[in-house]
């Protein structure tokens, strides 16, 4: 946790001691009363927190606002749904590398009982993204969608953008050949078992292209993080 984040309902109330950030603050930073740590507002400016006081109550913090946080990447990512302990890794990583957009999609192979898990159900990717901004030093949170097939997902996609699909099967070109003519670019990664191909056909039919990251099948998580990593130094920020 690089920065401490907070709602704005939460500024004028003592932050409780056993809250996650507090416990934090105190025993791994190592703060006392009189220190100030790196705070920011969700989705909002960064600035300082000065703990004023400690008590039975909690932390009493006096907040100073003012560092911009640059935009989000205009990268959004198509993911196919995959276990949930792998999403819980994959929220977390693709909100601290800066994807603006996450859209999770069960897929025909994948499995579609995901759908139902409490990280979902329950919110827990809530908690999952603002882990992921606080280690990159950041505010901003992307937005998640979960869709319940490819098709609903793709008939969310609007505007101009470049339409990349990792595919170790049918592609032909590296992604590294890619370069991007549209300010915002989609990248599909597909579940552990790839895309069926019905899928393919329909990312075709909807202007994706297939680029493959060489010849070894990897896992979901890891093809999501090399993939962004690799279209964020392709696109252009200007």
């Amino acid at each position: 946790m690089n920065i401490v984040l907070f709602e704005v309902e939460e500024l004028d109330r003592p932050l409780a001691k056993d809250d996650a950030r507090a416990l934090h603050v105190l025993n791994i930073i190592g703060c006392r009363q009189g220190d100030s740590f790196d705070v920011g507002l969700l989705d909002g400016p960064r600035g300082k927190a000065r703990i004023e006081a400690i008590s039975h109550r909690g932390l009493d913090l006096d907040f100073y606002f003012g560092a911009a946080v640059p935009e989000l990447y205009p990268v959004t990512m198509v993911i196919g749904l995959p276990r949930p302990p792998s999403a819980r890794r994959i929220l977390k990583d693709l909100t601290t590398q800066g994807a603006d957009i996450l859209h999770f999609v069960a897929t025909d192979k994948g499995e579609k009982s995901y759908l139902q898990s409490r990280l979902w159900t329950d919110g827990e990717y809530k908690r999952l993204i603002q882990e992921g901004a606080e280690q990159a030093f950041c505010t901003r949170l992307p937005e998640v969608n979960v869709h319940d097939s490819l098709t609903a997902c793709i008939g969310q996609l609007n505007g101009a953008c470049d339409r990349l699909a990792l595919d170790n099967y049918e592609a032909i070109l590296p992604l590294s050949a890619f370069q991007s003519k549209h300010q915002r670019c989609v990248l599909a990664v597909g579940s552990e078992r790839g895309w069926s191909a019905a899928e393919r056909t329909l990312l075709r039919a909807n202007g994706f292209t297939l680029f493959n990251m060489g010849t070894r099948v990897l896992k979901t998580e890891t093809a999501c993080i090399a993939g962004l990593a690799r279209v964020i130094e392709k696109i252009d920020l200007s």
